[in-house]
Formats: structure tokens, C-alpha cells, sequence
């Protein structure tokens, strides 16, 4: 048969997905209507009853052709329908993908990152593609025969499971009336869609059947089954569809082996999950609802196990209230005065309380604004009880998420308690449900739509489950798992808190493993450490517990707490709260995180402040705008991260951090912590950049004014990172405190009194003072000794600097520009100091001197002649004392 050639040439070519079904072909004649000079082409097979339609050729006019029967190099423009993602239209994807090929798309599954890009795109949220292409002969008022209605209305039906799919929509409807209106007949459609099994595909779901397994993911029930067959069996989706009804299942995911390849095919009822997102895992595609995929790379079993960890990190947490609350509760007893309300609502920056009696029953709600008026009516001492509110609403732990959104949103209700019976077991607030409605959004396509595919997928709540192996080792994973698993066999929660997030998101390697668990922190550590067979130390007074295992590895376990302060600067007063309040006690977004142990969630993350989107945007945010004034250190802290992870500071934060260091609230700060800060920037590397920035903030100069890093600090910082670098290269098992040498840098080049000043504002004690100075003092006096003039010997060097700390003998190093001074120490630190005589008291004996004073005066002759370099051995050592220290005859003769 000779090949296809367009009369017109260049061709146009509507074309659709591979094992094309009712929806596809539909969508086809529709699109004829619409480019009514282009040609139809199946990339490869159809599904079986599209074949037995087609066979019965109910339309004459339309011809669909197969690739072998046209010239592909003729094509200029292919018109897709029901298909968008690459890889599904067999050979034609060559053709799509062909510089100079215009495509035209038709397509209602949600987008992917392996999309064709169209000149014109032409999608929405409906059950079939066919809608879409009936709305555009509706608004074109083009005509549309009865046969040719009926075929469209049979793909609306097929792909709309008869308008009965969650995936269906209004516009599907609208479609098929305008359909009828064109005289569709619906009585055929069931003819077509109506499938009876045969032999072979009721033993493949006999198969299934058997196989079928139910999971709880997340409180979510996921049912999978797997079978094996030699010969490929077309109809799976049918066999699911079937599965569904008779299983009553929510989502379900089948994999068959057949021909060489799993067949995956999923279909879900619930919103949680979204079965296209796990097909695009496996290089297929469809809708949140159905979707499939067909696998080649893997066997039957690889597949399954692929899909168990897809769908641990992809199933979404069933929103009902015991998980959008926030606990433990903040509340109050009703015989309480109304200004102990105001108090615990200005304290925690809250707008409502529950009211409690001593069993955590629920009396009744205070607000805020009750509470403001009743204190302008000089009402502060009457009790609560007496102006609370005891008509509210109020919802069970394992409420769904509609019934919150109706009490806060409809009713609203601020504040909803959740409740056990009468018990408050926690409440939620509209920031709660805000939250909890935002994240459902986030998942959704049109905020894909509005935040594009890639950022919107970022931006999502993400599981690093994978990350965690990543970064941590074997023994933190394991240790991780069952920290997860105590917490829940105790009704708790835990998670993963601080900095060990942070770095795990940067992959940045960390060993200090911080646990928060929402319940007793101190019952829970003693039952975990039982379990890790750990020691264990507790500090009742903040809830905490240190677990130490066996190798040493500390885990450190904190009861979920919030702060207050009395006053700026002061040391936090803590209560028991939530995890939403325990990492808003802390100092910055991007460690305010925290990780899920739970074995149901076990690596979400929790970023209630938007830890996440400032660690992609490399900024440093603090959680509100009193944070400097509660704690003035994190104005040191703010610049050591900024500087250590090349970060940069908000530029509200940045104002904020000015005005807490124009109104000198570093000063009110305990002066021990501040000084533990700037050691902690001293610790970092490259600490020269951190202090020019604190300078420049006027950091320094509000700590002391006499604290400026003008340019004769930073060259002694600089001389100090060099000297420090080539001890390093010297192999020495000896790691000297680079942070006390810059201290010491900073401290030496200020005038006695100003030390003296400057130590008082640390709070060092005066017995600690005295020891400071001393040091300092004889830093001075041996830089002054060593630049006196004249050579030096190695021993007198040696003998002048061996009760000098290494840190000190750097410090010179970095201080002194005399090139002898410095050469003099290098050549004690890297090699004098080494040296070592070999007599002692007994080899002398045996030489026949007699002990006594002389020993000594000996001993150190020989030192320093060794050291010197006039003796190399025992034996010279020996000849060379006996030379310098002879016997007299009488000790000879003994």
C-alpha cells in the first residue's frame, strides 16, 4: 500500500496516546471537526473494545490511519489529544519532539515535568478530554451529526465511569446535554462500555483478589495486589474498577506482570491520595483518581517495593482534629481573676483560653477581648468564671476537617476545643486550620497552576526519610526509629529538633541529636533508654533527660516547652507546651524545624515558620519582632550563621537587630552567655568576617566601646588563621583552642583598664580575672624578651619558652613583626621542644658521679647541649659531660 501524502503538503496529524480508549478516539473526531484538513493517526494499539467499535466502522466518513501508512517527514503540525506527557505516542514522540513541529494540545490530565510544551494548550479540570473539545465546537458553533454526538458522549461516559468518577465535573455534564441536544443516543453506549469478563481476565482477578493486601498509611487504607500472567491481558482497568466495588476500597493500587513488564494501574475515592503523582514515579501518568504506568526496568517484586516507599513519603496525613490541634493546652480555672488571664494571654501573645476545671473538663472559653473590656471596668479581680463564655462549640479528637472548618469558619469560633468526652485534649485556632487548608491547597493543581509545577512540588510538605540516610549513619537512623516507636507505644509524639535538621536540609553532616516529645520528656527518656540500654541523667526543673550510650553517643531529650521572659535579656522562664510552641521559642526560621519520628510519619517535616523557604532563599529570619529583646545573644548568633553558611540577614530582621543594638539591650544580657556566643563565632572558620560584621552593626562597641575591629585586630586575626593553619600541617597530635588564641588577640590589644571593663561586663570571676592577666602579662614580657638583641641560643629558647602555652607561643607568632621572634618560636614549637637527653640519674651513677645537686646542673648541661646540637647520641653525650664534668680521681677509683 502506497504511503499517505497530504495533497497540501506539509501534513497536519491528529494523534493520540498510545492504547488509545473511547476518550482518546472521541477527542480525535472531535478534533477533525476543529482541523478539518488534518489526518488521524494511531500511534500503536488500541484497548480491546475500542477495536471491536472500530470494527463495526459506525462511521464512514473518518478514517484513522496507522504511522506505516504516512510519510512522517511531511508532518509540520500534530494536533495531541487526551496525551501531553512525552513518551506515550510511540514513534510520533520523535516526530513532537522535532525542532520545527508545531503541536497543538488537548489533554484534562494534570500537568508533569515531562509535558510537551504547545503553541496552543487547551486543558481544564474535567472527567474527559472530549469535553474539552466539545466546549470549543459549542463556542465555535460548529455542527455536530447524532452519530458523531454519540461518539463523543461514548468517551465522556468511558472516562467519567458514566458521569459517576470523583474526577467529574459540571462541565462534563454540560458536554453530554449539549450532546443530547445534538441527538446523541445513550441507549448505545452500554453496548460498548459494558464489559463482560472472559476466562482469562477472571482468573487474573481471581489472582488479584487473592493477593490483596491493606495497608494503614498514615490512617489512610491502601490496598494492593499483584499477579503474574504470560500473555498480556488488555481490559486491567476494568479488573480494578471491579476490584473497587467489590472490595469497597478507597485507593487501590494493582501490578501485573505481562509480556516482559508490569502493568501498573491505581485508582483512589480520597484526596489524600494522589494516584498520577505515584504513576509519574513509574513513568506513566492519568488523574489524582486513576492513572497508570507500564514498567519495563523492573521485576514485579522491584516494583512493589518502589511503590511502598512512594507511598510513605506521597500518602498525606488524613486531616482530623487530634492533627491540626495544638498540645498540650494553655489554660485557666474559672475561680482564677480575669488579670491572671490578661497576664497568661500577653505572656504567650494568645487570644483566647479555655476554661478548665481541675480534671481538664471544659467549663467555658475567656477571649481576649472579654478580658479588655472587664479590666476597663476595673473588673481585673472578678473571676473568670463569671464573664467566660458557655455557649461554644467544640469538636471530638477524630473530627474531620469539615466539621473545624464549619465551627471556625461558619460559627466563628475562634478557638475550638478539642475534646476526649468533656476532657480538653487541645484546641485549634484559625491559624491551625489556615495552616492545615493551606497545605491541602499546596497539593492541589491549581496553585501548581499559580506557583508553576516545580516550585509549587518545593514548597509542599516534604518527607526526607531518603535525605536522613543521606546525611546520618546507620546507627542515628536506627537509634531515630526507635525513638519514633517508643513515643508512640506511650500515646506520644516525638521529633527530631535543632540544628541536626537544619544541616540534614543542607546535607551538611551533624552529630548532636535533639529529641522534643509532646508528653513527659523525663518518663519517656527513661523508657527509651531502657530500650537502647543507655545511661541516663534527668533535670526535672526544665523536663530534660541526657541518654548516653555505651560508646558515649548522647541523645538529648526535652519535654515540648515554651519561654517567657521577666525581662530583656534575662534568663527564660519555661512551661510545658506544644511543638508548635517549643520551636517558636527559638531563634530562627531556619532552626525552627523539626522531623516526625513517628513510625506513621517518620521523616515529615514540621515548618510552621518557613524554615524550609529561607533555607532555599539562604536567609537569616527571626520568629517575631521582640526575639532580640527576649534574648540580645541571638544578635551575635544571627551573624555567626549568616557568616558560617554564607547566608545573609533579613532585611527586617537586620532592622530589627539595629534598633535592639541602638537601645543597648546586649548589655542587659547575662554577660557570660554573650561571651559563650562570641566564642562560638571565634570556633567558626574565617571568624575575621563575622567581627567586621559585628562591628559594622555597632555589636561590639554596644558590648564595650572600646571592642572596635579596626584594621590592626584583623591583621592579627589574619596572622593568627595562618600561624594556626601551618601547626596543623605540622601533624601534631595537639589541637591548641584557635578560639582562646583570637580571644586573647582581642582582649591583649586593649589598654589593662579596658580589659579589666571588658571582663566585668562578661561577669568573669575574679580569680579567673587574676589568671587572665597573668597570662596576658607574660605574653608581653616574652615578646619583649625575645626581641632583646643578640642570637639566641636553641637552648636558651627552648628553656625560656617551655612553660609557655601553645596558644600563647601562636599568639606572639601573630603579634610580633620581628621575623627572629617568630622564626625562634616556629623552630621551638616545630622541633626544640622535641628534643630530649638521654642521661639520667642512673647512667650517671654508672658513670661513678654521686647523687647529689650536681645531677641536676648536669642533666640540664647535656639537655642543652643536645638541644644545641654539639652531642647527637648517648655515647657523644656521655664523652661530652665527662669532658665538662670530670671526676676526680678518688670518683674514678670508686
Amino acid at each position: 500500500m502506497a504511503r499517505y501524502r497530504s495533497p497540501h503538503n506539509p501534513m497536519d496529524v491528529i494523534t493520540t496516546h498510545v492504547n488509545a480508549d473511547f476518550d482518546a478516539m472521541a477527542s480525535m473526531i472531535a478534533a477533525k471537526k476543529l482541523y478539518p484538513d488534518a489526518i488521524m493517526v494511531f500511534p500503536g494499539s488500541q484497548e480491546k473494545n475500542l477495536r471491536k467499535f472500530l470494527a463495526t466502522n459506525p462511521l464512514q466518513s473518518y478514517t484513522f490511519h496507522r504511522i506505516k501508512d504516512i510519510e512522517l517527514d511531511d508532518i509540520t503540525r500534530m494536533i495531541l489529544v487526551d496525551i501531553r506527557i512525552s513518551g506515550r505516542l510511540g514513534s510520533l514522540d520523535d516526530i513532537a519532539a522535532r525542532k520545527g513541529v508545531e503541536l497543538i494540545i488537548y489533554d484534562h490530565h494534570p500537568r508533569t515535568d515531562r509535558d510537551y510544551s504547545g503553541r496552543v494548550e487547551v486543558e481544564g479540570n474535567v472527567g474527559a478530554t472530549t469535553t474539552l473539545l466539545v466546549e470549543e465546537l459549542r463556542r465555535k458553533r460548529i455542527k455536530v451529526s447524532p452519530e458523531e454526538a454519540t461518539v463523543m458522549a461514548l468517551g465522556i461516559y468511558e472516562d467519567t465511569g458514566s458521569l459517576t468518577f470523583s474526577s467529574t465535573s459540571y462541565r462534563d455534564l454540560e458536554a453530554v446535554a449539549f450532546l443530547l441536544k445534538k441527538g446523541a443516543k445513550l441507549e448505545q453506549i452500554p453496548t460498548f462500555i459494558t464489559r463482560e469478563l472472559d476466562a482469562k481476565q477472571v482468573q487474573l482477578l481471581n489472582d488479584l483478589l487473592n493477593s490483596l493486601q491493606v495497608l494503614d498509611i498514615h490512617g489512610i487504607h491502601v490496598a494492593i495486589a499483584v499477579a503474574s500472567t504470560e500473555e498480556y491481558q488488555g481490559e486491567l482497568a476494568l479488573l480494578v474498577h471491579r476490584m473497587m466495588e467489590m472490595e469497597d476500597l478507597d485507593v487501590l493500587f494493582t501490578l501485573a506482570r505481562m509480556e516482559g513488564r508490569v502493568i501498573l494501574v491505581g485508582r483512589s475515592r480520597v484526596q489524600e491520595v494522589d494516584v498520577a503523582k505515584i504513576a509519574e514515579e513509574f513513568g506513566g501518568g492519568g488523574h489524582p483518581t486513576a492513572a497508570a504506568a507500564s514498567i519495563r526496568e523492573l521485576t514485579l517484586f522491584q516494583v512493589k517495593d518502589e511503590l511502598l516507599s512512594l507511598l510513605d513519603l506521597a500518602v498525606r496525613e488524613k486531616k482530623i482534629a487530634s492533627i491540626i490541634m495544638s498540645a498540650p493546652v494553655l489554660d485557666i480555672s474559672p475561680d482564677e481573676p480575669i488579670s491572671r488571664a490578661a497576664e497568661i494571654m500577653t505572656r504567650f501573645n494568645i487570644n483566647s483560653l479555655p476554661v478548665t476545671d481541675d480534671q481538664q473538663n471544659i467549663e467555658g472559653i475567656i477571649t481576649r477581648g472579654v478580658v479588655e473590656r472587664a479590666i476597663l471596668h476595673e473588673l481585673s479581680d472578678s473571676p473568670i468564671s463569671d464573664y467566660m463564655l458557655t455557649e461554644y462549640g467544640s469538636v471530638e479528637v477524630n473530627a474531620p476537617i469539615e466539621l473545624v472548618q464549619e465551627n471556625i469558619i461558619e460559627k466563628r469560633q475562634r478557638m475550638l476545643p478539642v475534646v476526649d468526652g468533656r476532657k480538653v485534649k487541645g484546641v485549634i485556632t484559625r491559624t491551625d486550620l489556615l495552616e492545615a487548608m493551606h497545605e491541602d491547597f499546596k497539593r492541589s493543581k491549581a496553585y501548581e497552576e499559580f506557583k508553576g509545577v516545580e516550585t509549587a512540588r518545593a514548597e509542599r510538605v516534604r518527607n526526607i526519610q531518603e535525605l536522613m540516610k543521606e546525611v546520618l549513619d546507620k546507627k542515628t537512623m536506627k537509634i531515630l526509629v526507635t525513638a519514633g516507636e517508643v513515643a508512640e507505644s506511650m500515646g506520644f509524639r516525638t521529633y527530631l529538633v535543632g540544628g541536626l535538621v537544619r544541616d540534614i536540609i543542607l546535607r551538611i553532616r551533624n552529630l548532636d541529636v535533639d529529641l522534643v516529645v509532646e508528653g513527659d520528656g523525663i518518663e519517656y527518656g527513661r523508657k527509651l533508654a531502657r530500650r537502647l540500654k543507655a545511661r541516663i541523667r534527668t533535670h526535672r526543673k526544665f523536663k530534660t533527660a541526657v541518654l548516653i550510650m555505651k560508646d558515649g553517643f548522647k541523645l538529648d531529650v526535652a519535654t515540648a516547652r515554651t519561654e517567657y521572659y521577666d525581662s530583656p535579656g534575662a534568663y527564660p522562664m519555661v512551661e510545658r507546651g506544644s511543638i508548635k510552641l517549643d520551636l517558636y521559642r527559638r531563634d530562627f526560621s531556619i532552626n525552627a524545624l523539626a522531623i516526625r519520628l513517628d513510625p506513621g510519619s517518620f521523616g515529615q517535616t514540621v515548618d510552621f515558620f518557613g524554615g524550609q523557604r529561607d533555607l532555599k532563599e539562604r536567609t537569616i529570619r527571626i520568629l517575631h519582632n521582640l526575639s532580640f529583646v527576649d534574648d540580645p545573644t541571638r544578635m551575635i548568633r544571627a551573624i555567626r550563621f549568616e557568616q558560617k553558611f554564607g547566608f545573609r540577614i533579613g532585611k527586617h530582621t537586620e532592622y530589627l537587630l539595629k534598633g535592639a543594638v541602638r537601645r543597648g539591650y546586649i548589655r542587659r544580657a547575662q554577660g557570660m552567655r554573650v561571651l559563650g556566643e562570641i566564642m562560638a563565632v571565634l570556633r567558626e572558620g574565617h571568624p575575621e568576617n563575622a567581627f567586621k560584621r559585628m562591628d559594622d552593626l555597632g555589636i561590639l562597641q554596644a558590648i564595650h566601646p572600646s571592642l572596635v575591629f579596626d584594621e590592626k585586630t584583623r591583621e592579627v586575626f589574619r596572622q593568627v588563621e595562618k600561624i594556626h593553619t601551618w601547626f596543623q600541617y605540622l601533624y601534631l597530635d595537639e589541637h591548641p583552642d584557635i578560639a582562646g588564641i583570637y580571644l586573647d588577640a582581642v582582649m591583649f590589644l586593649r589598654s589593662k583598664k579596658d580589659r579589666k571593663d571588658i571582663l566585668k561586663v562578661f561577669h568573669v570571676q575574679p580569680h579567673l580575672e587574676k589568671s587572665l592577666e597573668e597570662g596576658w602579662a607574660q605574653i608581653a614580657s616574652t615578646q619583649r624578651a625575645l626581641a632583646r638583641p643578640g642570637e639566641h641560643k636553641p637552648s636558651w629558647i627552648t628553656r625560656f619558652l617551655s612553660d609557655m602555652r601553645t596558644e600563647d607561643l601562636i599568639l606572639i607568632m601573630a603579634l610580633t613583626k620581628r621575623e627572629p621572634t617568630a622564626r625562634a618560636i616556629s623552630l621551638y614549637l616545630s622541633r626544640l621542644r622535641f628534643i630530649q637527653s638521654e642521661i639520667d640519674g642512673n647512667i650517671l651513677k654508672e658513670m661513678g658521679y654521686e647523687s647529689g645537686p650536681l645531677f641536676g646542673k648536669i642533666m640540664q648541661a647535656a639537655q642543652d647541649a643536645r638541644v644545641d646540637g654539639k652531642v647527637n647520641t648517648l655515647q657523644e653525650e656521655k664523652d661530652w659531660i665527662v669532658e665538662h664534668f670530670p671526676l676526680d680521681k678518688g670518683q674514678e677509683k670508686r
